[in-house]
């Protein structure tokens, strides 16, 4: 089998890599032979990815990620794959057609959740800056330098984060003295700063500064989310397959939904979900295999990413917590997911019947998946010039 990791962040909208092409360099030269791109609200970063992967042989899929907002799970405090706000339910579409071709109204809803999110930062940075100023630290950020410097047209916390960072630095050269201006920005004189990790650095400043409670948050207002009905309606109409990404961490705890499998199971069907994904390096090896064995002898596909949306390099190779190898049965899961992505894109782009049909209404029965996936592993094999595997 092949090694597959079918969901990545890239700068298009935040990522550990500094480019699309890093992303898919480091894919090859880990043997990582299908990768799919999955970033927050656009599809921006596809055409580049193609490129990449054409250029290294890699087999892309085009994925893509939204958060929902599910009014009735906030209003019963039931959570799904966000371990803290119960309603909120992060949702990918998996194996789009590219070039993609949206509805207006897709397109529509796009621009505006853009907007949203933009206008969002901008408030943010302004709080921000209000609070530096409040603590006498003589620095400010400025949303179009951000976006300019930082960013792939999409402002993110994270690069927020980067931003301020390196004005202090520029302002603080000294060790002792950025310290000491990170704890005057903390509000907490003895607050213990490493800045030898820049990794830990940038999530700590994150946490002290724009999460709930902290001086720069700002809540979203629900009606700024799109609804679980508005994702499926654009993954859709990019001919892609709805997926639950299931968290399952058992370290921050399982949300309501989550805790049990057979629950998990029966919840996503009546939502139409027939494909799911773990991120491996959340879960230890026994739990990520009894989730993932689980759901797919139920008749889900599965599939395993490494996200890379968080400052630091790591592999990408999908690994349980602490880096613990997959063993046979979830890499043969990984790569079985991956084929079957594969194969609908490309029976899709022929106009024949993919897994699921442009209701995202199931096409492929849980019996049939491993023969799908056999047509998907074909489809692979012959875009990258690799022989057939033994039999």
């Amino acid at each position: 089998m092949l090694t597959a990791n079918t969901h990545i962040h890239t700068p298009h909208s935040f990522s550990s890599f500094d480019s699309v092409e890093q992303a898919v360099q480091l894919a090859r030269a880990e043997d990582v032979r299908v990768l799919g791109i999955s970033d927050f609200n656009t599809i921006d970063g596809f055409a580049e990815f193609s490129q990449a992967c054409a250029s290294q042989g890699v087999y892309p899929l085009y994925n893509i990620e939204f958060i929902a907002f599910l009014e009735k799970d906030k209003a019963d405090g039931k959570r799904w794959n966000d371990p803290v706000n119960a309603g909120i339910m992060y949702v990918c579409g998996k194996a789009l057609a590219h070039p993609t071709t949206l509805a207006p109204d897709s397109r529509n809803r796009l621009r505006s959740l853009w907007r949203g999110t933009q206008d969002l930062i901008w408030r943010v940075m302004q709080k921000l800056n209000d609070h530096l100023a409040s603590v006498n630290i003589p620095v400010a950020l400025d949303y179009n330098d951000v976006r300019t410097r930082y960013a792939r047209n999409t402002v993110r916390e994270r690069h927020v984060v980067r931003a301020l960072l390196d004005k202090l630095r520029e302002r603080c050269p000294d060790a002792g003295k950025l310290q000491e201006a990170l704890r005057a920005v903390y509000g907490e004189p003895s607050a213990a700063i490493d800045l030898a990790d820049d990794v830990a650095l940038q999530n700590q400043v994150r946490g002290k500064l724009l999460k709930a409670g902290k001086p720069a948050f700002i809540e979203e207002d629900p009606s700024a989310f799109f609804t679980l009905d508005d994702v499926r309606e654009i993954v859709v109409d990019a001919a892609g397959i709805p997926c639950y990404p299931v968290l399952a961490d058992d370290k921050t705890g399982l949300g309501e939904y989550e805790s049990d499998i057979g629950q998990l199971c029966e919840e996503l069907r009546k939502r139409q979900f027939h494909a799911v994904e773990f991120i491996p390096a959340r879960n230890t090896l026994a739990h990520l295999k009894r989730y993932a064995r689980g759901l797919r002898d139920a008749g889900f596909c599965v599939t395993f990413g490494t996200e890379h949306n968080t400052p630091g390099k790591a592999s990408l190779v999908p690994a349980s917590r602490g880096g613990v190898p997959l063993d046979d049965d979830l890499r043969q899961l990984s790569y079985e997911g991956a084929c079957v992505l594969a194969a609908h894109a490309a029976r899709v782009a022929e106009d024949k019947p993919g897994y699921v049909d442009r209701r995202g209404r199931r096409l492929v029965a849980p019996q049939d998946i491993a023969a799908f996936a056999r047509l998907g592993d074909e489809i692979v094999r012959r875009a990258l010039g690799i022989g057939a595997k033994p039999a």
